[in-house]
């Protein structure tokens, strides 16, 4: 059983220097703030499966050989310069054709650090998900009232589906504004514990999405509308039908079949719940070995199916209803022809799949060229379009590297 551990607390002396649990996601304080989630959180310890699978290294690219501008200023810049002052990079890795072709680290990030990997961990612990579809155990089209029964009495959720909830397309009035601190992404925070917040207020993540996720706005299936929230109904589908605690259903069979060097820590809300759309933490060629598998037909370094290849092709297939979802919602315009399916950014239908994190996490997964990109960041707003724009560049010039 997965090894579950209390919040150690964060050390009394960084208040002088203005940390503590309600400021560690300042800008300034935001590189430590990410790699200690275990000071503020309860959490569990997914442990691996045996001796670590070596991640084979390539020829280096030398990354300076790279066309690269300054989204800023429009003049010629380095790569470096780009991943320390544009994307404020803590650690970045690329694998070509199943090797390492370069692993760099900044801003003081250690190769041993657990690093929170944001909404990355949307697309990871959805693959058990895809294990479940496999086994026959769920359906995609089984309606969420059935599996959370919770949501019974809720009429916003007639007719939202499993699959609804996986493409956020549920048809629910919600909204995730980062930026607007009325947004109800902020009480959702102190919902399920991320700031030192008062224990009436750290109501879990179920009773979060019981409470303020009960309005219908559109159509399920009808507009993609980005919402955290519901992923945290994922790992209660999976205890329900398993009859086991989530966290060992990711550590068993998807943890410890990538061949992992270091363990993986989840965090929980104050129910014991994992928190899936945004807290799993890990160093960052771990989050590379977790993340292989979507271009690798869904095994690992070490070979080891870790999710099925029938999930991974159909995240990556192309539809033309999901695809007038996503162009229907808030991000159709800076992501012309992308979709959102099982829990992923398709950035390009059969081709490119994105794991996408606040603060700029990613894995940008180009199954048709062989290559993933992997990274870490600390960038000081949550999302905002330089981050986007500095992302694109960086994946389209790896890949021209790469060629």
């Amino acid at each position: 059983m997965v090894q579950r551990v209390d919040p150690t607390g964060t050390p009394e002396d960084l208040a002088a220097i203005g940390y503590d649990g309600l400021t560690w996601d300042r800008p300034w304080n935001l590189p430590r703030g990410q790699i200690t989630t275990l000071e503020r959180m309860p959490s569990a310890w997914l442990e691996t499966g045996g001796p670590a699978v070596e991640i084979p290294r390539g020829e280096q690219i030398d990354l300076e050989r790279g066309s690269w501008t300054d989204p800023l200023t429009g003049r010629a810049s380095t790569a470096e310069t780009l991943l320390e002052r544009r994307l404020c990079s803590d650690g970045l890795l690329v694998v070509h054709h199943g090797r390492i072709v370069h692993e760099s680290y900044r801003d003081g990030l250690r190769d041993d650090d657990h690093h929170v990997v944001h909404s990355c961990s949307k697309t990871l612990t959805t693959m058990m998900i895809g294990w479940a579809v496999e086994e026959g155990r769920l359906a995609t089209e089984q309606p969420m009232q059935e599996l959370v029964t919770e949501l019974a009495p809720i009429r916003g959720w007639d007719g939202v589906t499993l699959q609804h909830v996986l493409d956020m397309a549920a048809g629910l009035d919600t909204e995730e504004h980062y930026e607007n601190a009325g947004s109800m992404y902020w009480r959702y925070a102190d919902a399920v514990g991320y700031f030192t917040v008062p224990a009436d207020r750290q109501i879990g993540a179920l009773e979060f999405v019981r409470r303020e996720l009960v309005t219908r706005l559109d159509g399920p299936g009808s507009r993609f509308n980005y919402a955290s929230y519901l992923t945290n109904l994922l790992p209660v589908v999976l205890e329900r039908e398993y009859g086991v605690p989530a966290v060992d259903l990711y550590e068993q069979r998807l943890y410890a079949r990538v061949g992992a060097e270091h363990r993986a820590l989840v965090n929980l809300d104050a129910t014991g719940s994992p928190i899936t759309e945004g807290q799993v933490n890990l160093t960052l060629r771990d989050f590379a070995r977790w993340a292989f598998p979507m271009i690798n037909g869904g095994k690992g370094f070490g070979g080891h199916q870790v999710v099925p290849d029938s999930w991974v092709r159909e995240t990556y297939s192309g539809d033309p209803g999901r695809n007038a979802a996503f162009a229907r919602g808030e991000h159709g315009a800076e992501m012309p022809g992308a979709e959102y399916h099982n829990q992923a950014w398709v950035l390009e239908p059969e081709r490119v799949v994105a794991m996408l994190g606040i603060h700029g996490q990613f894995a940008y997964l180009d199954r048709a060229n062989d290559l993933m990109v992997v990274g870490l960041s600390s960038f000081p707003d949550q999302a905002d379009a330089l981050l986007t724009v500095t992302l694109q560049q960086l994946w389209t010039q790896v890949t021209r590297l790469t060629a």
